[in-house]
């Protein structure tokens, strides 16, 4: 049995247990009352009329205008198709379970769903009566706090999480929020002690990372900035924020990452590793990544362009153990999708804050080929 399962029983024998009240007087009256047949819309009785069986008489100008008909019909209901009137549910009354409900569980578990409901407001009090009941509940606490920020109230929400990370120092969640309400409310430092603490539980937290790097930025701390976006690109290369932060580091005038394209699809990588090209598990992981795309678009074809201040030499030889280590990932037969040149000088990129030269670097241009297996016209 799950525990969501085994939750929802709990609520159910707790709920079994109230006292049974009779309903308000006249309530199915009232009900009944608000019901009226419903009648169908033109367009279906326009159509019903249409599709039951009757005589055709085939007579060109009655028969035009059945056609003529039949087309508005059509036509009348994808016009209501698309403009669907939208129903909003009322607000659902819970005024007194919180009363009710005596028991912190039950109130934290009845809380839970009216938040899984989208009702907010009404399930504050039930998750407040839960946490006044047992503060020293690290779950209480995270989910009073979680409805807190659902309801805008930040300073209630902050409140919550301290309380719960006191009595559960080490849970990332209620870290990982408390350093979100504290950056949301422009408290930079404090914010960053406590993604700090998250990644001492867990280093590789994605979002603890990536605004890590977000708070030094706004710091003007470069220095702990380009610390920050090389270790979350260590860990993530794919996603919006890998590309923002690969981009936030170049701007830093630092190219250990960049974006290459191959093809259609946009890929990060380690390009200072690439550019030793000393035998190494980390150079291993980048010509497979290079591999990897050649071997999911037989039309790509890859061009290496390796920049060397002073020494085209040194850059044609690494162009060449390059291309060595990605013919013998894909094959002998792929070695002419890989083409290469070299220069003996820097290569200049543009970044934000203008142009940089690069003494050492690696350009890379993936295209498709579409002439390849098409027959040549003489």
């Amino acid at each position: 049995m799950s525990r969501n399962e085994s939750d929802t029983e709990k609520l159910i024998k707790r709920l079994q247990q109230l006292p049974e009240l009779d309903p308000p007087p006249n309530l199915v009256t009232e009900i009944m009352a608000k019901i009226r047949p419903t009648r169908k819309p033109l367009w279906q009785r326009v159509f019903s009329y249409l599709i039951r069986p009757r005589h055709i008489t085939l007579q060109p100008l009655p028969l035009a205008g059945a056609a003529m008909l039949a087309a508005a019909v059509f036509w009348l209901g994808m016009v209501t198709g698309m403009n669907r009137v939208q129903l909003e549910g009322q607000p659902v009354q819970v005024t007194g379970v919180e009363k009710a409900l005596k028991d912190p569980k039950a109130s934290f578990l009845a809380g839970r769903g009216l938040m899984a409901a989208g009702l907010m407001a009404e399930a504050l009090p039930l998750l407040q009566k839960a946490s006044l009941s047992a503060p020293d509940n690290p779950e209480y606490a995270y989910w009073e706090g979680l409805c807190y920020w659902a309801n805008g109230m930040p300073v209630k929400e902050r409140s919550s999480y301290m309380r719960g990370v006191s009595s559960s120092p080490n849970t990332v969640p209620l870290l990982l929020n408390l350093g979100h309400n504290l950056l949301e409310q422009e408290k930079l430092g404090d914010a960053l002690v406590q993604y700090s603490r998250v990644l001492t539980v867990a280093p590789h937290e994605q979002t603890a990372l990536y605004n890590s790097g977000l708070i030094y930025n706004l710091q003007q701390d470069p220095q702990n900035e380009i610390t920050a976006w090389k270790t979350y690109l260590q860990h993530y290369r794919s996603g919006k924020n890998s590309f923002r932060a690969v981009t936030r580091l170049n701007n830093l005038n630092d190219f250990t990452y960049r974006i290459y394209h191959l093809g259609t699809r946009k890929i990060i990588l380690h390009q200072s590793a690439l550019v030793r090209m000393s035998p190494t598990d980390e150079v291993s992981h980048e010509v497979e990544i290079l591999a990897e795309g050649l071997r999911n678009d037989p039309r790509l074809q890859l061009d290496i362009v390796f920049f060397h201040e002073g020494d085209a030499l040194t850059a044609r030889t690494k162009a060449i153990l390059l291309k060595e280590n990605i013919v013998a990932a894909v094959g002998a037969k792929e070695e002419k999708r890989v083409r290469l040149s070299w220069f003996g000088e820097k290569e200049t990129v543009r970044t934000a804050n203008g142009n940089y030269q690069l003494p050492e670097s690696l350009l890379l241009f993936g295209r498709r080929n579409f002439t390849q297996d098409k027959e040549t016209k003489i």
